[in-house]
């Protein structure tokens, strides 16, 4: 069995919209990596698309011929999970991998007259509005060091330009989470990450504002567990993390592939639906199966020695043809809700409030890259050779250190935005003088699942 998880795997899965509803009758060859992480039908190169850096390929092996695909392919969507109870907390958790946030403490949000806070799962809340609907005393109040992010409450009626929201215009509401327990749970809180937290502290000085962690991520809602962040960006470097490689398509060229949410049911050989097409699992794939999907939480355990037969719901790519030619690059739609600076496929670019210069990369970092070490601002090793990001320090053990960011773009930044240097020179941890917003109706705990990872 361990021979067989050295190899990437393709397996045969039918579709169900939901747990309950039976699956429909489409066989779909679901592709899974190998324990290393390893896609053998799909490869990483220089996108053929204007400014996408780099993008995924077809790759035709002895097990899948893209040329002649025998049934429809999905890829699924992995990366570090983050799962909460409701969509406001996912909304604010997007908010701070985009760098939107202000760093502050328990005791300056006192000092501010926003009154003692305490923990609430990720969130600071007043004693008051401790746990909902849950019953019970409210834990002792927090520490006045204890490091607080404000984050623009949800439903704010806040203006926002750049990204930035007004704390001068309209209802100042906002909400406060835990600082170290937000890291942990989206994974920037572990040893050689401390270097990706410090990037998003830097927008707070308006500092590489246009590089942010939330470029690569999908969710879904599971309705066994709650909403669920995917986050599979480069920084991270996880082999796994492939499909989120994938770019959307120029303007006017529709996307090659389409996006689904499902769960995967696994077909036994004996399954007319593979008999029918003269098909039957791959060697190793019950075992693929078993490393690379989870079933549902909650559901029953199957009886020892079997594999699980449903996967919990999840993000997927499907092709949409029967034949993709080798060295032609794949491509999908993330939907009307992402935020774009580009035009594709149907969708207009978002006018950019200011130009920020294109990553300038070494040729001969490009010509080494190798997935999922890629040359980009994300990867200390491979840095632009204008404005770089971070930076090695052999001084201090190879620690890696934040860059300063092009004085001239920051003014850019800051003009473009009507701020004065005046105002952006205030140091950082200062609180707004406005109210503390009320709760929202519904804080859970938060947790992070396991990465997909064997």
């Amino acid at each position: 069995a361990k021979e067989r998880l050295r190899i990437s795997m393709l397996v045969y899965v039918v579709l169900q919209r939901d747990a309950a509803v039976a699956p429909n009758g489409t066989v779909h060859a679901l592709l899974l990596p190998s324990a290393d992480g390893e896609w053998e039908e799909l490869s990483v190169g220089p996108s053929q698309f204007a400014g996408a850096g780099f993008g995924v390929f077809p790759r035709s092996t002895a097990r899948l011929d893209w040329g002649a695909l025998e049934t429809p392919v999905l890829m699924p969507y992995l990366g570090l999970e983050t799962v909460v109870q409701d969509a406001h907390l996912l909304k604010l958790l997007l908010r701070v991998l985009q760098g939107n946030f202000v760093p502050l403490t328990a005791g300056e949000v006192a000092a501010a007259g926003g009154g003692q806070l305490v923990a609430d799962g990720l969130c600071a809340v007043p004693p008051a509005a401790f746990g909902g609907r849950r019953r019970g005393a409210p834990p002792p109040p927090l520490a006045p060091g204890t490091e607080l992010l404000q984050v623009a409450h949800t439903c704010a009626a806040n203006a926002f330009k750049g990204k930035v929201q007004s704390l001068s215009a309209g209802r100042g509401e906002v909400c406060y989470l835990l600082s170290e327990e937000v890291q942990g749970v989206l994974g920037l809180g572990g040893e050689g990450r401390g270097h990706l937290w410090q990037l998003l502290l830097l927008h707070m000085q308006h500092q590489h504002a246009d590089r942010n962690l939330a470029t690569h991520v999908a969710h879904v809602w599971r309705k066994e567990e709650g909403y669920v962040l995917i986050n599979a960006h480069p920084a991270f470097a996880e082999p796994v993390s492939l499909v989120g490689m994938i770019n959307e398509p120029p303007a006017g060229e529709a996307p090659t592939t389409r996006m689904i949410q499902a769960y995967a049911r696994l077909l036994d050989d004996a399954d007319p639906l593979l008999a029918a097409r003269g098909l039957r699992q791959p060697d190793g794939a019950r075992e693929a199966w078993v490393a690379h999907t989870l079933p549902p939480q909650g559901a029953a355990p199957p009886p020892r020695g079997v594999p699980h037969s449903l996967s919990e719901r999840m993000v997927l790519y499907c092709t949409t043809r029967k034949a993709y030619r080798e060295g032609s690059e794949i491509s999908v739609d993330y939907g009307v809700s992402y935020s774009r600076d580009y035009a594709s496929s149907k969708h207009r670019a978002t006018p950019a409030l200011y130009k920020v210069p294109s990553d300038d990369m070494c040729p001969r970092d490009c010509a080494r890259a190798r997935w999922p070490q890629l040359p980009g601002w994300h990867n200390p090793d491979m840095q632009p050779r204008r404005r770089p990001l971070f930076r090695k320090d052999a001084s201090c053990g190879g620690a890696i250190l934040v860059c300063p960011d092009d004085p001239a773009l920051v003014r850019r930044r800051k003009q473009a935005l009507g701020i004065d240097d005046e105002a952006a020179a205030e140091p950082l941890g200062t609180p707004p003088k406005q109210r503390l917003p009320p709760a929202p109706p519904s804080i859970a705990t938060v947790f992070a699942k396991r990465k997909r990872v064997a």
